[in-house]
This record gives C-alpha cells, structure tokens and sequence, in this order.
C-alpha cells in the first residue's frame, strides 16, 4: 500500500504536467493564431485599400481568410482546449515522463522506470516484493521532483514579438488613416457587392447661382 501510494502521488503530478503541457500549447497557439490572422488580414485590407478588387476576387479573399482563420483557431486554440479538459487522447503517462527525464537530467529515465515496474507489478499475479520495494525506493527519490517546471509559460514571451510589428503597424493606419482600414474591410465582409472606386478628384462648384 506505501509503494501504492508513493505512486499515486506520482500519477497525480504527472496529471498536473499534462495539464500545463496543454495549457502551454494553448497559450502558444494564441499567440500564433493572433499574429497570423493579425498579418493575413492586414495585407487584405491594405491590399484592398489601393485596388480595389472586383467582387469575385473579394470572395476569393474573404472565403480563403475565414477557411484559414478556422483551421488556425481549430488546430491551435480549440484542440489545446479540448486536451488541456481530457477531451480527445492526451499524451501517456510514458511519453510525459519522457519529456520530463529530458529536462531533469539528474533523474534521467527513473520517473519512466518508475512507470514500467508498477506496470509490470500490476500484470503480475504474484506479490513481488522486490518490486514493491523498487518502486517505493524510486517514488521517494522522485517525489521532490517538480515535474510542472518542465514547462516554463513564460517562455511564451519570445513568440510575441511575431505580433507587434503587424499591431503597431495596425495601431498606426488606425491613427493616421482609419478609413484605410474600416472602409476596405466594409468592401470585404460585402464582397458580392459592386463598389465603385472614388474619382481621384471633384468638382467644387462656386458659383453658387450655377450661372
């Protein structure tokens, strides 16, 4: 029972890398996602700002962005979050403990040992001391291990920088130029309808009894 024990506290912090395995993906797969779409969507727009695409081109981009923007958020938000829940299959007991033993190199393959002697004691029909005795031994040296520190969130940090250039480039047409932006995206989400592009000048009427 202490040998079962020691490994269910092992199990429990196992669980608990796993959960922030998947969180760290998530977080991961947001930052990605926002600069994609973020850059995808400001070549759209500025694209369609100087010219000015007829509807079918416009459907062609509109239709290629939102296809694009689900597969991203899919494949990068939405399966993190569903794993990160236990929906889905999840990495095993194994493979975590191999992602660990890389980054703890004093316990090396011990947390996998670990793994593989309970599993070879619950196939057993017989009461093996031994390896009861093994796995209580390996349990004690692995139970101050902080198995979650194998995955450091803020290593995230570097990815955002894949975001600023597109927002501050976004944050400064906002600023200078906002119709730039907030009339192609009009042009856009209507994609099947004709507009017709400005005159490059106008007629200033000044004599205002038209004589």
């Amino acid at each position: 029972m202490q040998a079962n024990k020691g490994y269910q506290e092992i199990l429990v912090k196992l669980d608990a890398f796993i959960r922030k395995y998947y969180k760290n993906q998530l977080l991961r797969g947001t930052i990605y996602s926002f600069s994609l779409l973020l850059s995808f969507y400001l070549v759209l727009t500025v694209s369609e700002s100087f010219i000015w695409f007829n509807p079918t081109v416009r459907s062609v981009f509109f239709w290629s962005y939102i296809l694009t923007a689900g597969w991203i958020i899919y494949k990068w938000i939405f399966t993190p979050l569903l794993l990160l829940n236990k929906i889905g299959k999840i990495i095993s007991y194994d493979d975590a403990a191999k992602i660990i033993g890389k980054h703890f190199t004093d316990i090396n393959d011990k947390l996998l040992n670990t793994l593989q002697l309970f599993g070879s004691l619950e196939n057993s029909d017989q009461n093996n001391e031994l390896l009861l005795a093994s796995i209580e031994q390996k349990s004690k040296q692995l139970r101050l291990v902080p198995f979650t520190s194998a995955v450091d969130l803020s290593k995230n940090k570097k990815y955002v920088k894949y975001a600023l250039p597109s927002l501050v480039i976004l944050i400064g047409i906002l600023i200078i130029a906002p119709g730039l932006i907030s009339d192609s995206t009009k042009r856009i989400l209507f994609h099947n309808t004709q507009f017709t592009k400005p005159a490059p000048f106008k007629f200033t009427i000044t004599n205002n009894k038209l004589q």
